[in-house]
């Protein structure tokens, strides 16, 4: 019979958690734990923006330069590009400047709050058209700065389940603070069920879940209760509206999106929480969105789901939660 492996690291601002289902033995699922962290590890010192030397920072500082880049940076910066002109800007990789104007300039990880960071709040918003990507070379505008925070946890999920779980794996889970993929059956035989967080603390809200049936699945949490602060004397969350360039001030607290891919998943829920109730579950469906899950600040729960196999129901001893990150 399979069992059922699990390791959590802290990575990537959160904790991370790989879970990985076979009968191969212990040695050989230790190894794909180690590709696995490898890749997590490789893709943090690339492309964070609270380590002044990885491309991504690099790439800041030299705004308005056309500089060379790794294969990694192009592809990655090329579906962050696509993913806002689909959104019609309602997802914008170019938004650190008001990021930074907000009040999030520095890492929320234990110990790092204090590293020195570039800070670009004198710098300007453009829209994601200006975000130029050649086969070797990327260029962003001179006085704006690239953040990937909105989209990256995403496309490292699906980078990971694409690229690096074997065939022979009976199911996996990987888990990157709010963004998760994964596929087949857990250590039982029986396929993940999805439990979605609660965004209250009493936990009043209604709780639900996904049911899938062994196929590909991916899903993301995102909301306004984390990755907070207090700046002059205001409040602010780390969603920033595009259209105002301030924190969104929807009546959404926490959205969950199912999709077909982790890092499109990842953009919907944010801009879920931007747009609303009232107009985030028009935006999914014509998104393509598999489901979608929105708890609102006066805790009331909406809900959408399309036909795609696998269907939201009340949560009963969920097998596992998706957390937000």
């Amino acid at each position: 019979m399979a069992a059922e492996y699990h390791d959590t690291k802290l990575a990537l601002g959160s904790d991370v958690t790989l879970v990985l289902v076979s009968d191969r033995g212990e040695a050989a699922v230790a190894e794909v734990f180690r590709s696995l962290w490898y890749t997590i590890y490789c893709f943090e010192r690339q492309f964070s923006r609270f380590i002044p030397s990885s491309e991504l920072s690099v790439f800041n500082r030299s705004a308005g330069s056309r500089l060379p880049i790794s294969p990694e940076f192009r592809d990655i910066l090329r579906v962050a590009r696509q993913l806002g002109l689909e959104t019609g800007g309602l997802f914008n990789p170019l938004i650190l400047p008001a990021l930074h104007r907000a009040g999030y300039k520095q890492s929320f990880v234990e110990h790092y709050q204090d590293d020195v960071q570039d800070d670009y709040s004198a710098r300007t918003v453009v829209q994601v058209e200006r975000l130029e990507v050649t086969d070797t070379t990327a260029c962003i505008p001179y006085g704006t700065a690239l953040d990937l925070g909105g989209c990256g946890k995403g496309y490292l999920a699906d980078l990971l389940a694409n690229t690096i779980v074997p065939d022979w794996l009976d199911g996996y889970w990987l888990s990157l603070g709010g963004d998760v993929v994964g596929e087949g059956c857990d250590g039982s035989g029986k396929p993940w069920k999805v439990a979605i967080q609660s965004a209250f603390k009493d936990n009043t809200a209604s709780r639900w879940c996904l049911q899938t049936t062994g196929k590909r699945f991916a899903a993301a949490t995102s909301g306004t209760g984390v990755r907070t602060g207090t700046q002059q004397g205001k409040r602010w969350h780390h969603i920033i509206d595009p259209r105002t360039l301030q924190p969104s001030n929807s009546d959404v607290r926490m959205a969950t999106v199912f999709d077909e891919s982790a890092v499109r998943a990842d953009v919907l829920a944010s801009c879920a929480v931007i747009l609303g109730t009232r107009q985030a579950l028009p935006f999914l469906k014509t998104q393509g969105a598999q489901a979608a899950y929105l708890q609102g600040r006066d805790k009331t729960m909406k809900r959408t789901e399309s036909q795609f196999g696998a269907a939201l129901q009340r949560a009963g001893t969920p097998r596992k939660e998706l957390a937000h990150a």
